[in-house]
C-alpha cells in the first residue's frame, strides 16, 4: 500500500532549523537568518514534497506580522494613557461623592476610600454589563449587584488567603498525578468521560420531567443523542488515548511549560483587573458621570466596542502565546528529543522566546481576528437584553459560528508558527493543505480527548473543593453568614482547582493537535525517536481510521 509520506526522501527534516539525523552545529548569533537558539545543518537544503504538499521548512529569522505587534502595543499604550487620565478622576469624585476625606486614614474603620472607590467600580460594571448600551445611567436597577466591603472581616481575610493557599498547593499536587494517571489509563479515562456525559445528560432529563414537557422533550433528545455520540466513537477510544499518552508524555518531559502556563493566570488577573479600572472610568467620563452613577450622556457604543475589543484581544493574545510556545516545544521533542527532554529544557526557551519575539506578530494577527467577532458578538447579545428580536437572534448564531471557524483555524495555524516560524496566513494554509492532502479532514474534528480534560479539570476541582471544606471546618472558618459558610469554603476550592487544572491540561490540549500535526507530517521520525509511542499509535490509528491512514 502506498504510503502519504515519502519515505524515499532523503533530505533531512527540519523543525525551527533543526534537523534529525544529520551533522549539526549549535546556533551562531553571528548569523542573523539562523534560528534562534536552535542547532542547524551546516547546509540546508531540504526542499521536500508529498502528495500536493510542501513539507514545513524553518522560516529566515524575522518578526513575520509586525504590523499586528506594533498595533497590539499601540492599543496598550492608548489604554494606558486613558486609564491614568480618566481613573485618577472618576476616584476623586465618587469618594467626594461618599462625603470621603482624603485626609483621613485610607483604612477607615472596616471601609475606606479605596474599598469605596473600588465597590463603585465592581456595582457599575456590574449594572452596565447586564443593561443596554445606550442607558443613561451606570446604576443597576436593583440590589442584587451590590456588595458591601464591610461584609468581610479582617479574620474573614486572612482565613481565606490561607484557603486560597492550601487549595492551589492541593490543586497543584492532584494535577500533576492526574497527568501520570492519564498516561496509564488514558483508555478508561476516556471511557468513563463518555459515560459520565450520558449520565449527567439523564439526570437532567430526570429533573425535567418536574420543570416543563418542553424541558423534558429536550432532554429527552439530548439523552439519545449523547449515547448514539458514545456509541459512535467508541471504537476511537483507542486512538484518541494513544494521542493523550503521547502529547503528556511530551508535556511531562518538559513540565518547565507549567511555569509558563501558570504565569499566565496573574498575568490574565492583572490585565483583567487593569481593563475594569479603565472600562469604568472611561464611560464614566465619556457619558459626563458623576459620583452617584447619574449620567448626563448615553454611553458611546463604538467606545464600548472598542473596550470590549481591547480585552478579548489581549485575553487571546495571552492564551495563544501559551499555545504556540507549546507546538514549538512538541515540535522539538518530536524531531529532536534530546532537546526536549528536562524541566528547563532548550526547547521551552527557545520556544517561548520566539513566541515573543519573532512570532509575536503572528499571534497578535491571528488573535484579532477571533478578538474582533467576539466583541461584535458581545455588542449583539447586549442590544437583545434590551429589545431581543429575531435578526438579532441570527446575528448572534452567525457571530458564534464564524468565531468558531477562526478559532479553528488559529488553532492549527499556531502549530506551524510554533514548530517553523511561519507567518500567520502561510501557517495556516500550509496546514489545513497538509490535512487535505492527508484525507484527514475528519481526524482533526475528533475531540474525545478535550473531554477527558475537561473531565479531569472538574475532578480536580471537586476534590479540592472537599478539602477547602474540610479544613474550613476543621478550623472554624466562617465567610459571611453561617448558612453560606460551608458553600462559600467549597466554592473557594472548587475555582481554584478547576483554574490551576485545566491551565496544566490546556498545555496537554495544544500538545495533543501538535502532535497530530507531526503525525501527519513526519512519522518516520516519530519512529525512529519515540519507537514504543510510534508503534501504539500506527496500530491505534489504523484500527480508528482505516481509510484515512495509509502508513
Amino acid at each position: 500500500m502506498a504510503s502519504y509520506y515519502n519515505y524515499n526522501d532523503t533530505s533531512p527534516p527540519v523543525v525551527q532549523g533543526v534537523p534529525v539525523k544529520q551533522p549539526i552545529h549549535i546556533y551562531n548569533h553571528n548569523y542573523a537568518n539562523h534560528g534562534i537558539g536552535a542547532p542547524e545543518i551546516l547546509s540546508p537544503t531540504h526542499n521536500s514534497t508529498g502528495g500536493n504538499w510542501t513539507k514545513g521548512e524553518p522560516q529566515p529569522r524575522r518578526c513575520n506580522d509586525v504590523a499586528f505587534a506594533i498595533l497590539f502595543y499601540a492599543h496598550l499604550g492608548v489604554l494606558a494613557w486613558t486609564t491614568a487620565l480618566f481613573a485618577p478622576r472618576m476616584a476623586m469624585e465618587v469618594a467626594e461623592s461618599n462625603g470621603l476625606n482624603y485626609q483621613r486614614n485610607l483604612v477607615e474603620g472596616e471601609r475606606g476610600v479605596t474599598s469605596r472607590v473600588l465597590t463603585w467600580t465592581i456595582q457599575r460594571i456590574s449594572a452596565y454589563t447586564r443593561n443596554s448600551i445606550g442607558q443613561r445611567s451606570l446604576e443597576g436597577e436593583d440590589d442584587v449587584y451590590s456588595f458591601d466591603a464591610t461584609s468581610i472581616g479582617t479574620n474573614d481575610i486572612r482565613d481565606m488567603m490561607l484557603l486560597l493557599g492550601i487549595s492551589a498547593a492541593v490543586a497543584l499536587v492532584i494535577s500533576t498525578l492526574a497527568l501520570a494517571f492519564m498516561i496509564r489509563h488514558a483508555q478508561v479515562l476516556i471511557k468513563f468521560a463518555l459515560l459520565f456525559n450520558i449520565t449527567s445528560v439523564a439526570l437532567f432529563t430526570i429533573g425535567s420531567l418536574f420543570l416543563s414537557p418542553f424541558a423534558a422533550i429536550m432532554g429527552v433528545f439530548l439523552t439519545g443523542m449523547t449515547i448514539w455520540y458514545a456509541y459512535i466513537v467508541w471504537g476511537r477510544i483507542p486512538f484518541a488515548a494513544c494521542n493523550l499518552v503521547t502529547a503528556t508524555t511530551a508535556v511531562r518531559g518538559n513540565l518547565g511549560l507549567s511555569i509558563l502556563a501558570y504565569s499566565s493566570l496573574p498575568l490574565m488577573l492583572g490585565w483583567s483587573a487593569w481593563w475594569m479600572v479603565s472600562f469604568a472610568s472611561t464611560i464614566y467620563v465619556t457619558s459626563g458621570c458623576d459620583g452617584q452613577g447619574n449620567c448626563q450622556g448615553e454611553a458611546n457604543g463604538f467606545v464600548i466596542f472598542l473596550l470590549l475589543l481591547s480585552f478579548h484581544w489581549t485575553s487571546s493574545v495571552i492564551r495563544n502565546t501559551v499555545h504556540v510556545t507549546v507546538a514549538g516545544v512538541v515540535g522539538t521533542w518530536w524531531f529532536v528529543p534530546t532537546e526536549a527532554s528536562s524541566f528547563c529544557s532548550s526547547a521551552v526557551r527557545d520556544s517561548y522566546l520566539r513566541s515573543m519575539t519573532t512570532s509575536f506578530g503572528s499571534i497578535c494577527m491571528g488573535s484579532l481576528l477571533v478578538a474582533i467577532v467576539e466583541a461584535l458578538e458581545s455588542t449583539v447579545k447586549n442590544q437583545r437584553e434590551e429589545s431581543d428580536g429575531l435578526l438579532l437572534c441570527l446575528l448572534q448564531c452567525l457571530l458564534a459560528c464564524l468565531r468558531d471557524v477562526i478559532e479553528y483555524f488559529n488553532t492549527w495555524a499556531y502549530v506551524f508558527v510554533g514548530i517553523y516560524g511561519y507567518t500567520f496566513l502561510d501557517a495556516g494554509k500550509n496546514v489545513l493543505e497538509l490535512f487535505k492532502t492527508r484525507g484527514w479532514t475528519t481526524i482533526i474534528t475528533d475531540n474525545l480527548a478535550q473531554s477527558v480534560l475537561t473531565m479531569l479539570s472538574a475532578a480536580v476541582g471537586l476534590i479540592t473543593g472537599l478539602v477547602a471544606l474540610a479544613i474550613a471546618h476543621g478550623q472554624g472558618m466562617v465567610f459571611g453568614s453561617e448558612l453560606g459558610a460551608s458553600a462559600a469554603a467549597f466554592f473557594i476550592g472548587f475555582i481554584v482547582g478547576t483554574v490551576l487544572s485545566s491551565t496544566l491540561m490546556t498545555l496537554v490540549s495544544s500538545a495533543v493537535n501538535t502532535v497530530i500535526v507531526c503525525y501527519a507530517e513526519a512519522p518516520a521520525e516519530f519512529q525512529t525517536n519515540h519507537p514504543k509511542l510510534s508503534d501504539d499509535m500506527r496500530s491505534t490509528w489504523r484500527q480508528a481510521w482505516p481509510g484515512e491512514f495509509s502508513y
